[in-house]
């Protein structure tokens, strides 16, 4: 039989994990409390909805674009939204205590963290740079950076970024109006557009056009001179501003089809 101060500091040890189990219980049933009813995630940017419910303000907002409803009661709702600063605090000190961990905080740090770099990039866009314009009209275009898919807002930002200087924004921005994204199409904006982002050294634009002419894609004619024109240049060109795929979409075709 173990003595009694062994008995002793096993049951108090025992009492400590059930304590410290209870805790636990409550703290996760507090962060569940905390999760927006749409993403079923915690919000980075908290609001409180005219159904008394906290949201997630980009969810909440992009819901009530659709419907007036309140998505937890579905009852009608208007469009008010408060921001949720004591909730917004409230959950910051929980992550940074450690009171609050999982899956759930690891999404809410990711997002967090999305969030400060593209505030950093709209501050560096508004003092001018066209690259932060590029990088903006990309997470709207693709949906990336905890940005909603805007193509018309994605359109904007590559037409600053145009306007700014930067070949990458130009390519972009005739991508735009060859396909009709954010804007009606025009191949003639879209082939002057991306001929003088290869030019000034964007693979992306020169990838593009040799796939149009290689295929004689989006009213381009097909011209297989042509498109070894701008695939051969992807090599050389100095932004570096698509994807490996097409990469080596570019350099396939050019061992497929070489000069006569």
């Amino acid at each position: 039989m173990p003595p009694k101060r062994g008995r002793a500091a096993a049951v108090a040890k025992d009492e400590t994990a059930q304590e410290f189990r209870r805790h636990k219980s409550a703290v996760n049933e507090a962060m569940n409390e905390f999760l927006c009813p749409i993403t079923f995630s915690l919000p980075v940017d908290p609001v409180i909805a005219e159904d008394g419910k906290v949201y997630e303000r980009s969810a909440i907002e992009e819901w009530l674009k659709q419907q007036h409803k309140s998505p937890v009661t579905n009852l009608a709702m208007g469009t008010r939204l408060q921001p949720a600063l004591r909730v917004k605090n409230m959950i910051r000190t929980m992550v940074a205590s450690g009171a609050l961990t999982g899956d759930k905080v690891d999404a809410w740090k990711l997002k967090l963290k999305e969030e400060e770099e593209v505030a950093e990039m709209l501050r560096e866009a508004e003092a001018g740079d066209g690259r932060a314009m590029y990088d903006l009209g990309v997470s709207y275009e693709y949906g990336e950076m905890g940005l909603v898919k805007d193509l018309a807002k994605a359109f904007e930002w590559y037409k600053k970024s145009h306007e700014a200087g930067d070949a990458s924004g130009t390519g972009s921005l005739g991508n735009c109006y060859l396909h009709g994204h954010g804007v009606p199409m025009c191949l003639v904006r879209a082939s002057t557009l991306m001929g003088r982002a290869a030019e000034r050294g964007s693979k992306a634009a020169c990838c593009t056009l040799g796939l149009a002419y290689a295929k004689g894609d989006w009213g381009f004619p097909k011209d297989e001179k042509m498109a070894r024109l701008y695939y051969s240049m992807v090599a050389s060109a100095a932004l570096d501003d698509c994807t490996a795929a097409n990469k080596e979409e570019a350099a396939t075709w050019l061992r497929e089809h070489p000069a006569a």
